[in-house]
Parts: structure tokens; C-alpha cells; sequence
């Protein structure tokens, strides 16, 4: 049956029915893209169920934690490369080949090892190659969405990844709790996830012409320095990227020490350190992505940013709370107001930039916002950890840090604020997106 006909008895089904929101023209697209994030589910909480990993199965250390956080949100220092890459190489390769990569690395869950340090750079080495997958699929988008559809389509997308990856968590949660010595079959299974999703993806219809290849390539130094020249030239996207660096760093800073906090600071059991850590925040991404996605094609970026910053104030607040006290209910309720904030902010990650560019620099701006995350993202752990703890011993060498522990969630907080007078203040004065302005 085609993906564009109903079926038999006349009723269309409910893919056909969120095919139906959007012109003719973009649903194969849509539907292979859909099918291929099922697979990408993993992408989404192969974070957090690494870092419940780490806290509850392997012993692991906070520098471990910090370790991991910094590849995470650190490999999008790597960012700009997909725009230099993309020139050369077809933009959905991108995609196509790291799934794999990353798919096979996951197998390397099941060697041997000494635990957490081993487990740590593994699954590092994978967020290394994600980034390639990640700005690749967000140039794509601009080539496969209109404007008036792109957030629709990619709270659609977001939403198919989520309830995959909300099963992957479910299933994780029920998983460490019976088998805990064979975490690493759990890792397996997503990477045969991946393989599947770059299967799909790969049959997604594109133009032959590469609409990202450049007419005059230019040295590395030259593509740097012009790059630079296009991103201060434009105030607007230089304002919007430093109230996106205040709230982000505040991520960066605060979002990995809550399972801990959760042990040493409210004595949570390890089941409820998995449900607040990996299975609320993709439970409440399924319920919340495409209506953020569909609110989000009437508002600018700034507007959306600035009302998920002042979601991340409260957030924070009641993590601090929850520390501080030593009570659970506050760390669940922050935990449930984040992943509401991120809901509705990975989309508007993904699709801010393009706002600011002309059709011919998606893939630059892109490349930036992901380069400037990676900065942002390699600095935070490491600083979360220095404010957090007395000291943290790596090998020989001991680390003397301010001993803040959960009041450091404050500092996000205030990081939070400022992100969000920035954002609304320059909503107020916007012009538009620079394709109609």
C-alpha cells in the first residue's frame, strides 16, 4: 500500500493522518525519516542511561560522570567540520555512515574490562562520531521541510524517537534491575537499532545535484576566517547564540550531577535515580515534543528559548531544593520540569539557527550553534565538578574543588535567568526570520 493512499476501508490510520498535515511533496521523506528515528530513539537517552550505568552498576567516580558529560556535550566542537565535509560528501552519508560506526562501537560494551574508565571512553568515543550525525540530519532538515513545517516535522520526528527511546529506557530500567552483569546485551541491541536506522535513512529521497557542495572551496584557514567574518557580521545570531550560551552552559554545568545528588545528598534507591535520570525525561519529550513543535512554528526562537529558560530557573531551583534538604520530591519535580523545558528545547536547538541564515549559509550557521555548544559543553563538566566537590582524586592526582555540592545547582539557576531576559529582550525587538526579512 502507498504511503500516500488510505487504506481499504476508506479510514486513514495515524501515519497516514500526521502525513496528511503536510504538502504532497515532503511525505516520503517524512515517512523514511520517521521509520529511520525509531532507530535514532537511541541517540536520544543513550546519555543518561549511560551515566545510571556509571552511578548504579559501575561504581563510577564524579570525574567519570564529568569524563563522559564532556564528550557528550564537547564533541560539538566537531561541528563545523560537517560543513566542511557536507561540501564534498553527500549531507545524508553523514548520517548514514557515524549510525553505523556507532552502532558497531556498542558492541565493544561486552569486552572485558576494568568497568567505569573503559565504559567511559567508549561510550564517549560514540558522541564523537554523533556529532557528524547530528549537524548532517540538521542541515537535511532545511533541505527536506518548508519553513512553515519544519518544527511540525521535526516535533513529529522527535516524537517517533522519543517513544522509541522511552521503550529502550523502560526496557533499561527493568533490565539493570534483574540482569545488572549484562548491561552490555541492553548496548547491543542499540546498536542494532542504528543499523536499522541508517538502513531507512539511506532511503530517503534526495536531490542527485549536493546542494551543500560549495562552487569555490577555500583552504582551511581562508573557510575559518570567512566563516567568522559571516557569523559577527550578523549581530542578530551573534545575540541570539550568547543568551543560548548562558542557559546552555547552565545544562552543562548542572544536568549530570543529579543522579548523584539523588545518592550522597537524598538517599534515592537506585530504581528511582533511573526513573528521574532516563525514564521521565523521554516519557514527558513523547508527550510534549509535538505540541512544542507545533507552538513553535508561530513563535521566533528567542521567544520559545526565553519561556524554556525561565522552565529551567524552576527546575534548577528545586534541584538545589532537593540537595539541600535532602528530600526526593524536589530532585522529581525539577527532574520533570527540565524534561519539559527540553521537550520543547531540543527543537528549538535544532531549528533556531536557521531563522538567522540565508539559504546558502544553513550549513555555516548550523556548524556554528554546534561548535559554540561543543566549547560551552567541554568547559561545563569539568567546572560542575570543581564547584561541586572538596575533592576528586584521578589517579595520582588530586583535585581540590569549593565543596559547593548542591547549591552549585543555583549557579545554574541564576545562568538560567540571564539566558532568558537576553532572549525575550531581543524577541521584542526581532525583525523576522532573514529568509522573508
Amino acid at each position: 500500500m502507498s504511503i500516500e493512499s488510505p487504506p481499504p476501508d476508506g479510514a486513514p490510520n495515524p501515519i497516514q493522518r500526521a502525513l496528511n498535515r503536510f504538502p504532497t511533496r515532503y511525505r516520503p521523506a517524512l515517512f523514511f525519516d520517521a521509520v529511520s528515528n525509531v532507530g535514532n530513539g537511541v541517540h536520544l537517552v543513550l546519555f543518561p542511561i549511560a551515566l545510571v550505568v556509571l552511578e548504579t552498576l559501575l561504581d563510577a567516580e564524579v570525574w567519570h560522570q564529568a569524563v563522559l558529560a564532556s564528550f557528550f556535550f564537547g564533541s560539538c566542537l566537531f561541528g563545523l567540520l560537517v560543513t566542511r565535509i557536507g561540501s564534498v560528501v553527500p549531507m545524508r552519508l553523514l548520517v548514514t555512515v557515524p549510525n553505523c560506526v556507532i552502532g558497531l562501537l556498542l558492541f565493544g560494551t561486552m569486552i572485558p574490562s576494568d568497568g567505569a574508565t573503559w565504559f567511559t571512553l567508549l561510550i564517549g568515543a560514540t558522541f564523537l562520531l554523533k556529532v557528524f550525525q547530528q549537524v548532517a540530519e540538521m542541515n537535511m532538515f532545511r533541505m527536506l521541510y518548508p519553513d512553515s513545517h519544519r518544527s511540525a516535522a521535526v516535533g513529529l520526528l522527535r516524537a517517533v524517537s522519543a517513544i522509541s527511546g522511552l521503550t529502550v529506557t523502560i526496557t533499561s530500567w527493568w533490565w539493570f534491575a534483574l540482569w545488572p552483569n549484562w548491561y552490555s546485551s541492553l548496548f547491543c541491541i542499540m546498536g542494532l537499532m542504528l543499523f536499522s536506522s541508517a538502513w531507512y535513512y539511506s532511503k530517503i529521497p534526495v536531490p542527485k545535484k549536493n546542494i551543500f557542495a560549495l562552487e569555490k572551496r577555500e583552504g582551511l584557514l581562508k573557510a575559518f576566517m570567512t566563516g567568522c567574518r559571516i557569523f559577527f557580521s550578523d549581530r542578530r545570531f551573534v545575540l541570539y547564540q550568547f543568551g543560548f550560551a548562558l542557559a546552555g552552559i547552565a545544562n552543562h554545568i548542572g544536568l549530570y550531577l543529579v543522579p548523584r545528588v539523588m545518592r550522597e545528598e537524598a538517599g534515592a534507591s537506585d530504581s528511582t535515580i533511573r526513573f528521574v535520570a532516563a525514564v521521565m525525561p523521554v516519557l514527558l519529550l513523547v508527550m510534549t515534543a509535538p505540541l512544542w513543535g507545533r507552538y513553535m512554528d508561530k513563535k521566533s526562537p528567542m521567544t520559545a528559548r526565553g519561556i524554556f529558560n525561565v522552565l529551567q530557573i524552576f527546575a534548577f531551583a528545586f534541584y538545589a531544593l532537593g540537595g539541600i534538604i535532602g528530600e526526593v520530591w524536589p530532585l522529581f519535580l525539577g527532574g520533570a520540569i527540565h524534561a519539559l523545558s527540553n521537550g520543547g528545547g531540543a527543537i528549538n536547538w535544532i531549528t533556531g539557527s536557521m531563522y538567522f541564515a540565508k539559504p546558502e549559509h544553513v550549513s555555516l550557521y548550523n556548524g556554528i550553534h554546534v561548535f559554540l555548544t561543543g566549547v560551552r559543553g567541554f568547559i561545563g563538566p569539568p567546572l560542575a565538578m570543581f564547584l561541586f566537590v572538596e575533592t576528586e582524586t584521578i589517579g595520582s592526582l588530586k583535585i581540590e574543588g569549593l565543596g559547593m555540592g548542591p547549591w552549585v545547582f543555583l549557579v545554574s539557576a541564576v545562568l538560567s535567568l540571564l539566558g532568558a531576559i537576553m532572549m525575550f529582550t531581543q524577541a521584542k525587538f526581532d525583525t523576522g526570520p532573514k529568509s522573508t526579512a
